[in-house]
């Protein structure tokens, strides 16, 4: 009886272990937004901004100073973005891959090496591109501008306006033809009133 008790918590060690071995292992992308010319103040930034990792697969909050982490990454690429209303960030496509063993020397836990570049969207993934510095320093690039000013009175953009340049034409026939008709020898009134008879 505590030989059979004894062989089922050995049996369920083995497999926890075989459960905790067989996941898959995960890592932590780190970085910070950092202050520019465009983004003054970064601890604005913090309370509605995120930090999204394909698309939503995963999410981080920006802490005060602007500091990130993404946890639970696993090995592969990945597209990080900044989530803002009222900012715009570059897209870094991130590669996370196992670090070659050195000849002689075997790595031990399975260190991971993170590759970060800029990447336009629409374009491929290219590793042509310079490789970002680790942890991640991210400024903004651009501030969204959703309202334009309304402009003020012009009385040239209101005679540029097309119907008002219809009014126009219709006030000068209104007034100007009548004038110009007194105008004209009688003899060439008759010939025209004689001509639309015809």
């Amino acid at each position: 009886m505590l030989g059979r008790g004894l062989l089922i918590i050995i049996q369920s060690l083995l497999l926890l272990a075989a459960v905790v071995l067989a996941t898959d292992k995960t890592y932590r992308v780190r970085g910070s937004i950092v202050a520019s010319d465009i983004l003054s103040d970064v601890s604005q930034l913090a309370t509605r901004a995120q930090v999204v990792l394909n698309g939503g697969e995963h999410r981080a909050f920006i802490q005060k100073d602007g500091t990130f982490a993404v946890d639970n990454v696993k090995l592969g690429d990945s597209l990080l973005e900044i989530a803002s209303s009222e900012y715009a960030f570059p897209k870094i496509h991130v590669r996370i891959s196992l670090k070659e063993a050195v000849e002689g020397k075997e790595e031990e836990g399975g260190r991971a090496s993170i590759a970060a570049r800029y990447v336009q969207i629409g374009s491929e993934w290219s590793d042509n591109a310079p490789v970002l510095a680790y942890p991640l320093r991210i400024s903004a690039s651009d501030k969204y501008d959703f309202f334009t000013e309304r402009q003020g009175f012009s009385i040239i953009a209101m005679f540029s306006n097309p119907y008002m340049m219809m009014v126009g034409a219709s006030l000068l026939a209104v007034f100007i033809l009548p004038k110009l008709q007194a105008n004209i020898d009688p003899e060439a009134l008759k010939e025209l009133q004689g001509g639309t008879k015809d």
